[in-house]
């Protein structure tokens, strides 16, 4: 019953396109505070903490990984009961073993009610169960573990915060300026730990992309999704996409994008600035959903023509038990003008 639980609550904390009422508002005048902005920030309906990685044995063993919090304020209401539900604690971890061309996925949600869930306004700590994001600004701890699979890793960033959007404020409807997120982002995280399959840990090396979100609406009643892009090259340079999809099969025009260069300055992309062409498809045997599968991206203005495509077909994630939605979340290579790795993000399919 826990998964129609968690259902109901997040059904009745995002109504599709509904105002947030009594949530705080993101606003493009605010200026982004650091260590705290890092941190739980009490109040705001939908926040997370988003890692994927590309790890690597020394024998050459590749993996992918992704690890996400998320915290949906619930109620807003003031009560001495440390009992009523005020938020509620969400974790997605998988695990692509790319050599072994498997996937697997792992969601687990909690109320926070016992204490095994929670996030600290004070410090970087968030955690559901066993999975955990601890640590400081500056070096971040992982650990996370569902079925026959773990992970514990040390992330250290090598460049400065990157802030996407205007100076951190993404905006992401035509609809209204309210519907946009506080965004900041490490796009790369020298990391190293291990990995355990089956009770066999194996030190691995590699490098993982952080995303901080932190917002109070949901897409718009005219959105219909995203296709997000985190790209690594082995140049040093990094750049994130997003296209916001509309329900009329147009992208939204506040679709954008970040571009790193190695020496850690960035700049950002309008719309206008790239372009993504799916150049196949993929039918889930899981949820017959059908996605893209492969893409061709260009960013004329840095002489970019690339390939991205997927190192395991099959990288659906299907929360059952936590939010009950699905998403393409994959693992990906990069090939063309620029060598590299990428992951990519579906959702709405």
């Amino acid at each position: 019953m826990k998964q129609l639980l968690i259902a109901v609550l997040l059904a009745a904390s995002f109504p599709g396109g509904a105002h947030a009422e009594g949530f705080r508002e993101i606003t493009k005048d605010y200026a982004l505070q650091f260590p705290g902005d890092f941190y739980y920030r009490d109040g705001y309906r939908l926040q997370w903490w988003y890692f994927t990685g590309h790890l690597f044995t020394a024998e050459g063993t590749e993996f992918g990984y992704e690890l996400t919090f998320f915290v949906a304020g619930v109620q807003r209401k003031e009560s001495p009961s440390r009992f009523m539900v005020r938020n509620i604690y969400i974790s997605h971890f998988s695990v692509s073993d790319v050599t072994g061309d498997s996937y697997s996925s792992f969601d687990r949600a909690d109320s926070g009610a016992y204490g095994f869930a929670g996030a600290d306004d004070s410090r970087l700590h968030v955690w559901v169960d066993d999975n955990q994001l601890e640590g400081t600004t500056t070096r971040m701890i992982l650990r996370a573990s569902g079925g026959d699979k773990a992970i514990d890793l040390t992330l250290v960033p090598i460049r400065p915060v990157v802030l996407n959007g205007v100076k951190g404020y993404s905006r992401k409807s035509e609809e209204s300026p309210e519907i946009a997120s506080w965004y900041f982002s490490y796009p790369d995280l020298r990391t190293e730990g291990t990995l355990t399959i089956g009770g066999a840990a194996r030190a691995v090396k590699g490098k993982s992309w952080f995303d901080r979100e932190i917002s109070s609406e949901t897409m718009g009643k005219s959105g219909n999704g995203w296709d997000w892009f985190s790209l690594q090259l082995d140049d040093g340079r990094n750049a994130m996409l997003y296209l916001m999809r509309k329900k009329d099969g147009t992208y939204d025009r506040y679709s954008s994008g970040t571009f790193v260069y190695a020496d850690g300055r960035y700049r950002r992309l309008a719309l206008g600035d790239f372009s993504v062409a799916a150049q196949g498809r993929y039918t889930s045997k899981k949820t017959g959903a059908v996605y893209p599968s492969g893409w061709r991206v260009m960013i004329p203005s840095e002489h970019l023509d690339l390939r991205i495509t997927p190192l395991i077909r099959d990288q659906e994630f299907v929360a059952s038990s936590s939010t009950g939605t699905r998403y393409w979340e994959g693992d990906c290579g990069v090939s063309g003008s620029a060598a590299g790795r990428a992951y990519v993000e579906l959702t709405g399919y």
